[in-house]
C-alpha cells in the first residue's frame, strides 16, 4: 500500500472519527492528502499545512450526507472492521450500535465497494506493520474474518509463536497489542476439521491461554437459518478479555424463518450506478432483473450472475 493510498485512507478514516478521539491516529496523513489535492487543482497558489487544515475541516460539514450507509447516531461501543471484505461486519455492528474506528481490506474492487457503502477507503494489507501503527488504541471489539491457513506445528503444542506467517497470526498480534474487550471471528466450516483439527486446537490454545481470553467453543452458524436466504455455513470464534469476569455465552437461536430471494429484492427499478456492469457491446446485467426473474420462475439460485459475452 503506497503512500498515497494509505492518505487517502487516513483522509476517510479522520472524517469518520473526528468527534471520538480516534482522529488523532490519522489527522497527520488526512491534512497531508487534502494538502496534496489542493496543490495539484490550485498549482500557482502556496498551499500550507494551515490551509490543509482548514480546507479539512470545512470538508466536514457535507461528508455525512453522502454516506449510504452511516454510523449510527447513538453509538455505545468501538470496532475495527479487519479483512472487512465489502463491510458485512460493519453492516451488523453498525445496527447495533457500533462505531467503526479502522478498517483493513486488501483486495482492490472490495474496497472500492466498501468505499461506497460507507465513504470510507480501507488500509491495506494488515501484515505490514506501516498499516498496523494506524490501528487506535481504546477499541472495544476486534472483527476479523480471517482465512484457514496450516501451522507448522510440528511437535509443538501449538501456540502464538506457532502461528507466524499466517494471517492469524497478525490477528492474534494486534489482540496481543491492543487488549479489546472482545472479538468476534469468522471462518469456513472446515476450519473445525482442517489439517484434521490441529489449525482449530492451535487458534484456541492461543486465543486462551497465550492472549488470555475467555473462549466458550466455537460453533457453526447456518445464515438460512437466521432471516438470509442463503445456504451460508461459517464457523464463528468469540472471546472476551478476562478482567471482564464474563463466563459463560450462547449463541443466538436461529429465527426458523423461511425467507426466499425475492423477498429481499427491491421492488422499484434500481438505480443505474447499482447495475452489476456493462460489456464492451453495451450490455448490462442487473443482479435485480435477474434474481427477480429466477425467483418468479421458481428457480432456486446460488448467488451467480451469468458472465457477458
Amino acid at each position: 500500500m503506497n503512500l498515497k493510498v494509505r492518505k487517502k485512507a487516513s483522509f476517510t478514516h479522520y472524517l469518520h472519527n473526528h468527534k471520538n478521539g480516534v482522529s488523532q491516529f490519522f489527522k497527520k496523513d488526512a491534512v497531508g492528502y487534502v494538502k496534496e489535492v489542493l496543490n495539484c487543482k490550485y498549482p500557482e497558489e502556496s498551499i500550507t499545512d494551515l490551509v490543509a487544515e482548514e480546507a479539512l475541516q470545512y470538508l466536514l460539514f457535507d461528508f455525512k450526507n453522502t454516506v449510504l450507509f452511516p454510523a449510527p447516531k447513538k453509538q455505545t461501543f468501538k470496532f475495527i472492521d479487519l479483512f472487512a471484505g465489502i463491510g458485512g461486519f460493519r453492516l451488523a455492528f453498525q445496527n447495533i450500535g457500533g462505531k467503526c474506528v479502522f478498517t483493513s481490506e486488501w483486495d482492490k474492487y472490495s474496497k472500492m465497494t466498501y468505499q461506497a457503502n460507507f465513504g470510507e477507503v480501507p488500509f491495506g494489507d494488515i501484515t505490514k506493520p506501516e498499516t498496523k501503527s494506524y490501528i487506535p488504541d481504546n477499541f472495544d471489539v476486534l472483527c476479523a474474518g480471517f482465512p484457514c491457513q496450516s501451522f507448522s506445528i510440528a511437535g509443538k503444542r501449538g501456540g502464538f509463536e506457532d502461528t507466524r506467517g499466517t494471517l492469524f497470526f497478525d490477528v492474534a498480534e494486534i489482540i496481543k497489542k491492543k487488549q479489546p474487550k472482545a472479538f468476534f471471528l469468522e471462518n469456513v466450516k472446515g476450519l473445525r476439521n482442517h489439517d484434521k483439527g490441529k489449525t482449530l486446537k492451535t487458534i484456541l490454545n492461543t486465543l486462551r491461554n497465550d492472549l488470555g481470553y475467555y473462549v466458550p467453543e466455537p460453533q457453526i452458524i447456518n445464515a438460512k437459518e437466521y432471516g438470509v436466504p442463503q445456504n451460508r455455513e461459517r464457523i464463528f470464534i468469540v472471546g472476551f478479555r478476562k478482567d471482564l469476569g464474563i463466563s459463560e455465552f450462547e449463541y443466538p437461536k436461529g429465527t426458523n424463518k423461511n425467507v426466499s430471494l425475492n423477498d429481499i429484492l427491491e421492488k422499484e427499478e434500481v438505480l443505474v450506478k447499482y447495475y452489476l456492469g456493462v460489456t464492451q457491446k453495451g450490455r448490462a446485467f442487473r443482479t435485480h432483473s435477474f434474481f427477480e426473474e429466477k425467483s418468479k420462475k421458481g428457480v432456486q439460485t446460488n448467488a451467480s450472475i451469468p458472465n457477458a459475452a
